[in-house]
């Protein structure tokens, strides 16, 4: 499963092209990206979320967030989005 996981991160693909590629359940294949984060040591126990220069910016009047995923996603989001949502969107 490790391998696969590994191998989707080299990919450019989405989780959900991924999975259903390979024949995997969405939540399977999440959650073994999850087995993979903590087994390596990407997991933050805290309940932190570490986010990094290159994936985080505030833009001028338009105060917004955007997140860059590393399969070349762009997500642009409204500043005032909650917490519990940004954080959805960037362990994923």
């Amino acid at each position: 499963m490790f391998d696969l996981v590994q191998t989707w991160k080299e990919s450019n693909k989405t989780q959900v092209e991924f999975a259903r590629e390979h024949n995997i359940t969405l939540s399977k294949f999440r959650y073994w990206i999850h087995k993979s984060r903590v087994t390596s040591g990407e997991s933050l126990s805290s309940g932190f979320i570490r986010i990094s220069g290159n994936g985080f910016s505030m833009k001028g009047a338009n105060d917004e967030i955007r997140l860059h995923y590393p399969n070349g996603t762009w997500l642009s989001l409204p500043s005032g989005i909650p917490v519990s949502v940004l954080k959805t969107l960037i362990y994923f």
